[in-house]
């Protein structure tokens, strides 16, 4: 008999190792489209809200911006959400980002996740431009 395995998404915070006080690591945001999970790398758009970080795209989206805190499905529309956007540790086992991305792409994201003070621990990331 195959044994059943049963995987849970991600939960709400479940990525987080340490954060600044109060809530100096969090920002209220808007997710402008898609359903993403907790832990989902994000960018910032020209209009302020967010969706998730693309690191092929040149409209700014390519340059991430913090780390969704929880779900958000913004398939009908915009959202609110929060997301860790400075000062923080994470797991990075818990923190899903772009699939394929090369080791320049992944060194530009790590290197703007520590520029916002947002360091990524647990995995192995090229150190960034």
């Amino acid at each position: 008999m195959t044994p059943i395995q049963h995987t849970e998404p991600a939960r709400t915070g479940e990525h987080v190792l340490s954060e600044a006080a109060g809530s100096r690591s969090r920002e209220s945001i808007v997710i402008a489209s898609g359903v993403l999970a907790a832990g989902t790398v994000l960018a910032m758009t020209a209009d302020g809200t967010f969706v998730a970080h693309d690191p092929t795209a040149s409209d700014g989206t390519q340059i991430a911006a913090g780390i969704l805190y929880g779900p958000a499905d913004a398939r009908e529309g915009p959202v609110p959400a929060v997301a860790h956007v400075r000062d923080c540790e994470v797991n990075g086992t818990g923190v899903t980002w772009a699939a394929d991305m090369t080791d320049g792409q992944l060194g530009a994201m790590n290197a703007a996740l520590t520029q916002a003070g947002i360091i990524v621990r647990g995995v192995e990331l090229p150190v960034g431009v």
